[in-house]
């Protein structure tokens, strides 16, 4: 097994974007202030509507669909839920300018996990190809917006999110397609992130070499290694052989 690696997958929220206990979604009072700029843009586009039907023809029937997301193995898709409220409200304009409407705020709020700026910039000054692979509910742009302020994001070579890949982890479908973008071999390539169940569990089925970024989300298949903090990760490639 090679510590040398040439391709760094990395996921995002838990170890390059510290989203708290969302799973990426706008929660509490960042979802308020998100529903109340959708229904706004809603309403600058023709919709005549509140927030009681915001709820009923887009959330509440979206949420159903995201629930059974593991069931699936794919991400609930949001097109079918505007095209409905659209519909019923007479408004117009695109789901993904309502839905970064609504994000907005949550994205604001979002702060890099410690020391993960610092880490993405040397491993990409060290010659390494980055790939961020990662399982989000809304569209991958929206996301790329945070790490382009974070200013992490011309780092990467490759992005896949899952809402835009039609798979999730722990499938490695998204793994196999950025090493294959990044023209790496799996013997040569690790996946970093904070959930064994998903990311352990995809980087094994995939065939890299598996790092755990340690944290509550400790079910799921042994790591090849763990680390405390993303801190200790250029350290760990360096003084292996």
């Amino acid at each position: 097994m090679s510590r040398r690696p040439g391709a760094v997958l990395l996921d995002m929220g838990g170890v390059l974007l510290d989203m708290g206990a969302s799973q990426g979604l706008p929660e509490g009072a960042a979802d308020w202030r998100g529903r109340q700029a959708l229904l706004n843009a809603l309403r600058r586009h023709g919709g005549r509507l509140d927030l009681e039907d915001l709820d009923r023809l887009l959330f509440a029937p979206w949420k159903s669909q995201y629930e059974r997301r593991y069931e699936r193995g794919q991400e609930a898709r949001w097109e079918p839920h505007f095209h409905r409220l659209r519909r019923s409200t007479g408004a117009r304009g695109r789901t993904l300018e309502f839905l970064a409407s609504w994000f907005r705020p949550f994205a604001e709020s979002l702060e890099p996990m410690p020391g993960a700026v610092a880490v993405v910039k040397a491993l990409r000054a060290s010659g390494l190809r980055l790939g961020l692979v990662s399982n989000v509910p809304l569209p991958g742009t929206l996301y790329r917006g945070v790490l382009k302020r974070m200013g992490v994001a011309s780092a990467f070579d490759d992005f896949r999110f899952s809402y835009d890949q039609d798979s999730r982890k722990p499938s490695p479908a998204m793994l196999r397609a950025a090493l294959k973008a990044l023209k790496a071999s799996p013997t040569a390539a690790w996946m970093v992130g904070d959930r064994r169940s998903t990311d352990v569990a995809a980087g094994r089925a995939a065939g890299v070499t598996t790092v755990w970024l340690k944290s509550e989300y400790a079910e799921g298949p042994q790591p090849d290694f763990t680390i405390r903090r993303l801190a200790e990760l250029p350290d760990l490639f360096a003084h292996g052989s």
